[in-house]
């Protein structure tokens, strides 16, 4: 029979020790694994939805806004009827829109943008389009595009997202307003 060496029982035992499993010590990892995996897990899914969300969101547009008399303030009698196709980009800033007008009672006199105001509401002038008649450029039925900056202080995205813009046409029968259109995305 083979002699045991000095000091090889003792390596034996710290070898049994190492690789023996301590109950004790895997319900620790089990109790701290599992809820820092579900943490990290919870931290990755919500970072993803964010920057989708953002990328969702940086174009607004929407066709064929009426201008009408009803929604002046006051309202007026005119059957004047207009048409507004409006775009909004976060990146550019700038809101681009077309208007189309008819049956106005004259030529119109004035054409603004207005805000912040909701429905039934009225409002300071953020951009004149149109400051005296010009029946040549601005006839009783026609047609205007442009644009406006959306600088964020005197004119702020927030606001524009809300509908709180509105467009009016001004004629020399209704100077406060003949026919008026919300700017609205939805």
């Amino acid at each position: 029979m083979l002699e045991e060496l000095p000091g090889e029982k003792n390596f034996h035992l710290q070898k049994l020790l190492i690789f023996t499993v301590n109950t004790a010590t895997m319900k620790l990892l089990k109790l701290t694994t599992l809820p820092l995996l579900f943490l990290v897990s919870t931290m990755v899914l919500t970072s993803c939805e964010k920057k989708a969300e953002e990328k969702v969101q940086v174009e607004f547009s929407k066709k064929g806004i009426v201008l009408s008399a009803a929604q002046e303030t006051p309202a007026n009698a005119s059957t004047a009827l207009g048409f507004m196709d409006v775009f909004y980009s976060r990146e550019t800033r700038f809101l681009t829109y077309t208007v189309k007008w008819s049956g106005l009672t004259a030529p119109p006199i004035l054409m603004h943008i207005h805000g912040q105001a909701p429905f039934g509401f009225a409002a300071g002038v953020f951009q004149t389009i149109l400051s005296a008649a010009n029946p040549t450029l601005f006839p009783a039925t026609g047609s205007y595009s442009g644009s406006l900056l959306i600088d964020g202080a005197a004119v702020k995205e927030e606001n524009l997202l809300n509908g709180f813009y509105y467009m009016n046409i001004h004629t020399p029968l209704n100077p406060g307003g003949e026919i008026r259109g919300q700017i609205t995305f939805n």
